[in-house]
């Protein structure tokens, strides 16, 4: 009979998704995850597997959590404009607050993992499909309510938005401050006007 875990899977996930965040997926080691994980490394392989397989539990989680907040933010807004904007600014106000530099762990995954690793690569393209339709969504929204240009194509605006979080998520990691990173919001949200 197998014993029961004494652990509870969906925090040591969630620390797990910290470290990688945190050091990137090369630079964390098995040691690490036991340590900040609080388990052993024999139930870490009995629960998850190797450590690529929880990285992608941990990346499949991140995207999980990353969407609902935008569906949240963006489903049920009154003005699509202003949620639009509220989504920036509280990106560039959680990066300050916290002085993180870590960035985002899709972006990193992309840059660290995605060239090498064609389901990793997969993965990833299939959350920015799923970005890209929700975004695409509030913009169609805002059109039809006088909010944006009827000239924008919204899958391609939702495109665009998407890439400039990418980037906002990158520019971050240096720390540049919320002036340069509030800039890069309001002239990113001039596109809405076009």
């Amino acid at each position: 009979m197998a014993r029961p875990r004494e652990f509870d899977v969906q925090k040591v996930l969630q620390a797990a998704q910290e470290t990688f965040w945190e050091q990137g997926y090369e630079a964390t080691s098995l040691d690490d995850l036991v340590r900040r994980m609080g388990v052993q490394r024999a139930s870490l392989y009995a629960t998850f597997g190797d450590k690529r397989a929880l990285f992608l539990a941990a990346l499949k989680r991140y995207e999980a959590d990353s969407l609902a907040a935008l569906r949240t933010a963006l489903a049920g807004a009154r003005s699509p404009r202003r949620a639009i904007r509220e989504l920036f600014e509280g990106f560039v106000d959680g990066v300050c607050a916290n002085g993180a530099t870590r960035g985002c762990l899709c972006v990193n995954t992309t840059v660290e993992l995605a060239p090498h690793d064609p389901e990793i690569a997969t993965e990833l393209k299939r959350h920015g499909r799923q970005v890209e339709a929700v975004l695409a969504d509030a913009v169609k929204r805002g059109i039809k309510a006088g909010e944006f240009s009827r000239r924008l194509d919204p899958k391609a605006v939702a495109r665009f938005l998407t890439n400039a979080t990418l980037g906002l998520a990158v520019k971050a990691k240096m720390a540049p401050g919320r002036r340069v990173l509030n800039q890069i919001v309001t002239s990113t949200l001039s596109v809405l006007d076009s």
